[in-house]
């Protein structure tokens, strides 16, 4: 959803993993990883019961990607890869937490340079071929491979193993690796494409997934069905998968309503009110909207006048019109997620006195104007942009608000051509490390503000001993974006799903991403 340009993140992983040393010395163990800090969220659940098989059918209003998973830019086509290429671990709907995946556990030796992976008896391909050390190695040097990804595994030098153990080799410690493997730009595929030609695979893909295709196009319908061969016998719970792109609001509510379809993914929140409040699944409060001020020219090169935008800003009133699906801003990086920190100081709060003084004294002394650009198909951005508009206007800013198709949108914003942008972003994997690398890869969330700090303190992060190290650096780049007001939060809140009450085993990540083989139909 918000992150269609998502793999801009792992360009920069590319980077960043080739120049991290050595030093920590915690473990991964089986099934698990440590717990971190965390903020409360709002989790409606749906627990498990009875599954029997028939058709689950799933509506989203983005486009499918296709299946080479290092062309993954948006999160339907994250959520649909994780379905057939299975990675060799599951990120856990904590947010935190790392699962089972083809991998039964595993041992990371940060001291020994190794990870061992035990995988699940019976793991095989959809074609029957079992999966085998060659099979990871080979994934692997297509993951590297990648224009976009590649290098976010630079850490690991050699696979091996025989039988269900599989060793990777590292080169250094990183305490980034372990989420990345977790997510679904991790899928395991079939050692030379299992004997078909690169483009005959990704036209018809064979993973270890719990479920196979069955048909499917670029925008339009996916049909999957059970992986015959899949480990766990009784997964999926369904005969049948069905994933569908509807644009129209009004149409998907149709569909959900009529009991056509079991889940609408990615509800805004200014329609999820349309909705029975008992169908509306609240994944933990996790996005971050937040504007940018182009740092590179005037009037936002001026710290005065940015700090003065930051105060300007009436919070309250944004939540308020929100509503109950989002709340008061924490700080620029997004919560409850693994080694997540709060700022050591308040964050921005409205203080209108001082955003004038603030003003008076800077270069932008008896007002300026500026272009706020947003997308036009986001109904939340919609609102938000109008309220900051007249919360600046009190000040003496006056801003042009331009609503742009996404495509543009984007183009401009990663091009650093407006005054101002809005935008909302959410992690993929259990770790503070996929936002902080999601805020440089966007030019500290398209302000052009300098990154080197940054850079070295992803470096030191993921060289550093300890979780306390790890939070201690989280909080000094919480503490950076409100010193800079580069980037500015403006609001906190939670991604929506419309889930059938009769669904049985939904839970979702933070981030809005789940597992459709634990979903059953229910009664």
């Amino acid at each position: 959803m918000r992150r269609r340009t998502g793999i801009i993140v792992f360009v920069l992983m590319a980077l960043l993993a080739g120049a991290c040393g050595d030093s920590t010395d915690g473990t991964e163990a089986t099934g698990d990883t440590a717990t971190g800090t965390t903020q409360p969220g709002t989790d409606a659940t749906v627990a498990p019961g009875d599954e029997g098989g028939g058709t689950l059918t799933a509506v989203r209003f983005e486009s499918f990607d296709g299946w080479v998973l290092d062309s993954a830019a948006a999160y339907s086509s994250y959520q649909t890869h994780q379905a057939v290429i299975e990675p060799l671990m599951r990120f856990g709907a904590d947010g935190q937490s790392i699962e089972p995946g083809l991998a039964e556990s595993w041992d990371y030796d940060p001291d020994g340079l190794t990870i061992t992976f035990t995988l699940h008896e019976g793991a095989r391909f959809s074609n029957g071929d079992p999966v085998t050390a060659e099979d990871v190695a080979f994934s692997l040097g297509i993951w590297n491979a990648g224009p976009n990804f590649g290098g976010s595994w630079d850490a690991i030098v050699g696979v091996t193993g025989e039988g269900r153990e599989i060793v990777m080799e590292l080169a250094y410690p990183d305490n980034t690796l372990m989420a990345v493997l977790a997510s679904s730009i991790s899928g395991i595929m079939p050692m030379d494409f299992g004997g078909m030609t690169e483009d005959e695979y990704y036209n018809n893909p064979i993973g270890a997934g719990a479920f196979v295709v069955d048909e499917w196009s670029i925008g339009g319908r996916i049909i999957l069905t059970p992986n015959e061969f899949y480990y766990d016998p009784e997964r999926p719970y369904v005969d049948e998968l069905i994933l569908d792109v509807v644009t129209d609001e009004t149409e998907r509510q149709i569909l959900f309503d009529s009991g056509e379809a079991q889940i609408i993914e990615y509800l805004s929140p200014t329609v999820a009110p349309q909705y029975d409040p008992a169908d509306v699944y609240v994944c933990t409060v996790h996005s971050v909207e937040h504007i940018g001020l182009n740092v590179l020219r005037p009037p936002f090169d001026d710290l005065l006048v940015r700090q003065a935008v930051a105060y300007a800003i009436d919070y309250e009133a944004i939540d308020a019109a929100l509503g109950e699906y989002f709340g008061l801003p924490s700080g620029i990086l997004s919560p409850n997620i693994l080694n997540w920190a709060p700022p050591s100081k308040p964050y921005f709060r409205r203080n209108l006195d001082m955003a004038n003084d603030l003003l008076a004294q800077s270069s932008a002394a008896g007002g300026t104007s500026a272009e706020l650009i947003y997308d036009a198909g986001n109904a939340l951005d919609t609102l938000v942009v109008q309220i900051i508009q007249a919360n600046l206007a009190e000040i003496g800013i006056d801003v042009s608000l331009s609503a742009l198709e996404t495509g543009a949108f984007l183009d401009r914003a990663f091009s650093i051509d407006a005054d101002m942008t809005i935008w909302n972003y959410g992690a993929i994997s259990p770790n503070i490390s996929d936002p902080m690398i999601w805020i440089y890869a966007t030019g500290w969330l398209f302000s052009g503000f300098e990154t080197d700090t940054l850079f070295d303190q992803f470096l030191a992060y993921a060289d550093a001993a300890t979780n306390e190290d790890m939070q201690a650096i989280v909080t000094e780049i919480q503490d950076g974006a409100i010193d800079e007001a580069a980037a500015i939060a403006v609001a906190e809140g939670s991604y929506l799903h419309a889930v059938n009450q009769n669904l049985t085993g939904f839970a979702s990540a933070p981030w809005g991403l789940y597992y459709y083989d634990t979903i059953g139909l229910g009664g």
